[in-house]
């Protein structure tokens, strides 16, 4: 699990999961990124999932992701599987306003039959 990491002009920022998987005991959800404040200015921010192959399970059980600004769900979806035999972007990268000194949370969602499969998050932040 990554924090925010300021880049070195002072106007972005960045923050990233590394691969996240879970095990047969894994809990619905995992934290991937947690970013307890934003800073001092508003931010926009785009959120790029990443997802590996299925290990095990069915294509019917999707890997999902929940983001959270000071614990309100702004984004809430799980449809992402890769079948090929390397790791692989969705076609879904988010972006969204982040209000100054709020709480960013960034969770995996599991499935029943599948929570094996890695996964991960890359996010990256433009203060306005």
């Amino acid at each position: 699990m990554s924090s925010q990491i300021l880049l070195s002009g002072g106007n972005k920022w960045y923050s990233y999961s590394g691969e996240i998987f879970g095990d047969v005991t894994a809990p619905a959800t995992i934290q991937m990124i947690f970013i307890p404040n934003t800073g001092l200015k508003d931010s926009v921010i785009e959120i790029q999932p990443y997802f590996g192959k299925l290990v095990s399970g069915n294509n019917g059980q999707a890997l999902g992701i929940s983001v959270k600004l000071d614990d309100v769900t702004v984004i809430n979806s799980q449809s992402y599987y890769i079948q090929s035999t390397n790791y692989g972007t969705t076609d879904n990268a988010y972006r969204l306003f982040v209000p100054r000194q709020s709480k960013l949370e960034i969770l995996r969602l599991n499935a029943t039959d599948n929570n094996t499969q890695i996964s991960g998050v890359n996010v990256i932040g433009y203060y306005i």
